[in-house]
């Protein structure tokens, strides 16, 4: 170790310094790192590397072979993975026959076929047809090249490998199920369920699925809407139950025999002795009848022409049997839509709006309340909250819609502001205004803010601490006189008499004096008329609590005697009465003079005690 020290000198031109610190980090051998080793363990990784990237078997594919324009970022890479896996698997089996995988061609008339390239088709194909949904044997996968290679040990093992890849294949992204044309949920898109919820709920078992992979693709809308479509089929597979049954009966005479069409869709035996000649509608006309059924339900949505299917079933079905058909169809289809799903039913028929109105009219304001901000941007908003406010008779319901009218900036009738004006309390309109205006509203809160609107702003009671203060300072000082005044009475001989009326006396005064401050306390919140003008004024108001108000005429008389105008005389009586309560208490209400309702309990206390 110093030798190689010695050499470093001797061979580099260092400063004492340098030298110094490496002769330290010397004298420690366990911190000494030998360069050479390093340098050895630098070039093992190196060719650990370049080896690997040299065994990579995909970089002995043909060019015109691995070019594929159609292949996803996805499926490129899992095809690139199975491959390795393939070709590491063969080539270890033909090391154990004492063979070089990349020495394996195979002449096919004037050209050669590398086990490469055959290997790489078959890796492309196993994983297309996984996200075709083709899940075949993976021996259909193996072309005839790739057989005349391999020995069939190798193309079992091959299988197997091929099998166990296919169990962990990953989910197919966005861009791979565009390029299959898959749904969310990894599922082919067929006519009847094109989002793929129906099978990813297994709402229908697979034979009635073969059923309505059979039948003719409608070109509607309607499809697209899940909850709607499962109806249709469900009503579909219940119509087609009657006729399948009836074709088991051998009781049953049928007009027209069936075709091989008719066989295969029934699953039929071929030897049937009834033959039909013309039934490749049928399954259309059953599954239309079906969708009216549904279409019915649903108001505003247009009833398919079905009278060419009535006539076709009619001719070619037996009697019993289109009976059967016509009893089934009169039954009502129970049908429950949410508001997602009506929207979504806008693009079949623009006038489905009816069914929103009719779904909030059915539903509690809560409900309503769940789905506001939806309702608040519907661009029938106009049509829903006219049928809903004409036909609901909750009024907390109909004020709702009228203020969304309102938000949306749309214009109301007359008869709508008077019944709003109605509802909404005279001294909350600054804040119905206020939650019209208020763009940053929380929409869903919007019913609990009109039902406050309906009612009068809560008065704040503000007690003066003062008056507290002394009212108890007066009050312990009567209690503190009491229980001087038993105290004394108690040690009290028959010989001063006249001592104790004098103290008695002294007490009275005292207590009275006492009692004086505190009623002067008392005085700024009660008043007690004390005069003849106070003592009408009480008897007029009197005559107001007994009568629950006065009409306007017989107010303005009772001013007229006073001398005084009606609205002078009103607000005289009102300042006498801010003083006791705080508040305006008399009001004009619809040619009335009427004590606030609030007040009316207090005013009965305050002047009868």
């Amino acid at each position: 170790m110093f030798e190689f020290v010695n050499k470093i000198f001797k061979n580099k031109q260092m400063t004492e310094e340098k030298k110094l610190s490496i002769i330290e980090l010397v004298k420690n051998e366990e911190s000494f790192i030998n360069p050479r080793d390093l340098i050895k363990e630098q070039s093992a990784l190196k060719k650990a590397e370049t080896k690997a990237v040299k065994e990579s078997w995909i970089s002995y594919v043909s060019p015109q072979v691995r070019l594929n324009e159609n292949l996803t970022g996805q499926v490129e890479a899992v095809v690139g993975a199975l491959f390795e896996i393939l070709c590491t698997v063969v080539d270890v089996e033909f090391k154990k026959k004492r063979k070089n995988i990349k020495h394996v061609k195979y002449e096919r008339y004037y050209y050669r076929v590398t086990i490469f390239d055959e290997i790489h088709r078959l890796a492309r194909e196993v994983v297309f047809s996984f996200y075709r949904q083709d899940n075949m044997h993976p021996d259909a996968y193996f072309s005839y090249d790739l057989q005349a290679m391999l020995s069939r040990d190798i193309q079992k093992i091959l299988a197997r490998e091929v099998e166990e890849y296919r169990k962990y294949l990953p989910a197919p992204d966005e861009e791979t199920r565009t390029r299959f044309g898959l749904t969310q949920f990894g599922t082919k898109i067929v006519w009847w369920d094109p989002s793929g919820v129906l099978r990813d709920k297994q709402i229908f078992d697979g034979i009635e699925m073969a059923y309505f992979d059979h039948l003719r693709k409608r070109a509607t809308r309607f499809t697209e809407i899940p909850a709607v479509m499962s109806l249709c089929l469900s009503k579909y597979v219940e119509l087609l139950q009657l006729v399948l049954h009836d074709l088991e009966e051998d009781s049953i005479k049928w007009k027209v025999k069936p075709n091989n069409y008719f066989r295969k869709y029934f699953r039929l035996p071929l030897d049937d002795g009834r033959v039909w000649a013309e039934t490749f509608r049928l399954p259309t006309d059953l599954y239309i009848l079906a969708e009216n059924a549904v279409r019915r339900e649903v108001e505003g949505l247009r009833v398919l022409p079905d009278e060419e299917s009535l006539q076709t079933l009619a001719q070619y079905l037996p009697d019993e049997t289109f009976r059967k058909l016509q009893d089934c169809l009169k039954q009502k289809v129970e049908i429950e839509l949410d508001y997602p799903t009506i929207a979504a039913l806008r693009n079949v028929n623009k006038t489905v709006w009816h069914e929103a109105a009719n779904l909030f009219i059915r539903q509690s304001v809560e409900q309503v309340g769940s789905v506001l901000c939806e309702v608040a941007e519907d661009p029938d908003l106009k049509k829903i909250a006219a049928k809903v406010i004409k036909q609901s008779e909750d009024p907390e319901k109909r004020i709702l819609f009228i203020c969304l009218m309102e938000r949306m900036e749309l214009s109301i009738s007359r008869a709508l502001q008077k019944e709003r004006d109605g509802f909404i309390h005279p001294t909350r309109q600054a804040d119905y205004q206020q939650l019209l205006l208020n763009a940053d509203l929380t929409i869903e809160n919007l019913p609990e803010l009109l039902r406050e609107c309906t009612q009068p702003p809560r008065r704040e009671i503000k007690l003066d601490t003062a008056l507290i203060s002394a009212s108890h300072s007066a009050l312990d000082t009567i209690i503190d006189m009491v229980d001087t005044y038993l105290g004394e009475e108690a040690a009290i001989e028959p010989g001063f008499v006249g001592e104790i009326d004098l103290s008695s006396d002294v007490e009275v005064k005292e207590s009275q004096s006492a009692a004086a401050i505190m009623e002067e306390s008392e005085e700024t919140a009660i008043t007690e008329p004390d005069n003849d003008q106070d003592s009408e004024q009480m008897a007029f108001l009197r005559h107001l609590v007994a009568n629950d108000g006065i009409s306007l005429d017989d107010f303005k008389e009772q001013a007229k005697n006073n001398g005084k105008l009606h609205h002078a005389y009103l607000t005289e009586l009102n300042e006498v009465l801010y003083e006791v309560f705080d508040d305006q208490v008399l009001v004009i209400s619809q040619q009335q003079v009427i004590i606030e309702e609030d007040f009316m309990e207090e005013m009965r206390e305050w002047l009868y005690g």
